[in-house]
This record gives C-alpha cells, structure tokens and sequence, in this order.
C-alpha cells in the first residue's frame, strides 16, 4: 500500500508542477493536484512511522468506517460524473443551426488563450459549413484581461474569415450559466422567433460540452453540443475540474437531466 501512496504522490505533485509551468501560476484549480499529493505523502507517512499508524488506529473504528463509505460514495459519484462528460464528448454537432453560442474563456489581455482559441477554430470550421448560421461570442471581461472576452473573440473569427455581420457579441456574462441565459436574451431581442423553433447549438471544448447543454436545458433550451478539442496534457485536469463544476450545477438546479 505504502508503494502505492508514494506513486500517486509523485504523479500528482509533478503534474500541479506541469500545469504551474504550463499554463501558468493562475491556472484554474490546479491546487486539487497539490492537494493530492499531500494527502498521498501523508497517507505515507502513516503507512511508514509507527508513531502516526498508533495515532490512526486510535480514531474509532465507526468513524474511520463511516470515512471509508464517504470516500467511496464520492469516488462513485466523481465516476458517473465522468461518464456524462465522457457522453458530451462524443456529441458530433448538428450542421445549420439557426445560431451557435461559443462560450467564453480566459483572455490574456487582448488574446485569446489556447483553450479560447480551440472554441473559436471549432466554431469557425462549421460557420464555413453552415454559411446561414449566425454566431454568439458570449464573455464579459475578468481579471487579467484588457478587453472582454467576447470583443477577443470577434477579432480571431473576423481574421478567421467570418464575415462580420455573423457575429453578435455578448458581453456581460462572467460564468456558463449566464453565457447560455444572456445569449438567449439577446437572440430574443434581435430575432423574435414568432412561434417558429429555432436550433442552438453551444461550442465548447469538448469536456464542458454534457454541462454547457444541461445548463441550456435547465433554462428551457434544447441545445446541440458542438465540442472542441482539447489539449491532451490538460484533459485530466479539466476533466477532474468539470466532473465536480457539474454535479455542483447539478444540486444548485443550473443543470438538469
């Protein structure tokens, strides 16, 4: 068991360290990883120094019982998490829709970051296929960025080739929820539907993809996922980070099934 807890301490303190110098000191939730592997060096510790298994074993045995079926059940419920991600993955996009929704992500004070850039080259190659379709860049402007995420956005698809009366912008939403319920509103205001149903579809990288479609769903909106691709070094850590953002839309009613 000691083995065990000492290769997953290492596996996880290198890569909080690969995500530190790969995307930076700011990166989103890369301290769960830090926090794995501190727990892992601990459970070492106990495996390894007599005086801390002592103390261990001197914990009840009904409250180190009851951790245990916690910890499972979290396991459980971080697995069926991952399934649902792992569906939104294989979503393959339905072509010419009435409108598509690019959801926003970090800029770098006037450019976009890789993640961004994935949504945008994804949204681009169907806005080519589906020549009627008519994009919202959806983001406001957070910490670090010089110009909002949506105006960053419409500069990469006009240089991408999209033609500039295709774009609407969005800009005031700071999170998913507000992405899908602000563009919503804004397709409202500026094309009333009158009784006719339109197709949506959100672009997102592809992990986001199962959440961003049951946010839509939950404010009433039947959505088609269009994934991007994402970059194989940050998967495990996007994935981990959605699996929990998902069941937390889940219990606060943001998402449903």
């Amino acid at each position: 068991m000691s083995k065990l807890f000492l290769v997953f301490g290492v596996l996880f303190t290198v890569y909080y360290i690969g995500i530190i110098l790969y995307a930076g000191i700011h990166a989103s939730f890369a301290w769960i990883w830090a926090a794995l592997g501190a727990v892992c060096w601990l459970a070492l510790a106990v495996c390894r120094v007599s005086a801390l298994q002592a103390a261990f074993l001197r914990v009840p045995a009904g409250l180190r019982m009851a951790a245990g079926i916690l910890l499972a059940l979290g396991f459980l419920l971080f697995l069926a998490a991952e399934s649902c991600i792992l569906s939104g993955m294989a979503q393959g996009g339905v072509k010419s829709c009435d409108y598509v929704i690019v959801l926003g992500a970090q800029v770098r004070g006037t450019r976009v970051s890789r993640a961004l850039k994935q949504r945008l080259d994804r949204a681009a190659e169907y806005l080519e296929e589906s020549p009627e379709t008519v994009v919202i860049v959806s983001g406001g402007q957070g910490s670090g960025e010089d110009i909002t995420e949506a105006q960053a956005m419409e500069e990469y698809l006009i240089g991408a080739g999209i033609a500039p009366e295709r774009i609407w912008k969005e800009e005031e939403s700071v999170n998913t929820v507000q992405n899908i319920r602000f563009s919503r509103a804004l397709i409202e205001e500026r094309a009333p539907a009158d009784g006719e149903t339109l197709t949506i579809g959100i672009v997102s990288n592809d992990f986001h993809v199962f959440r961003a479609v049951h946010i839509a769903k939950a404010q009433g909106i039947e959505a088609e996922g269009i994934p991007a691709p994402t970059e194989i070094f940050m998967r495990p850590h996007y994935m981990t980070r959605e699996a929990l953002a998902l069941v937390k839309d889940l219990l606060l009613g943001n998402a449903v099934f």
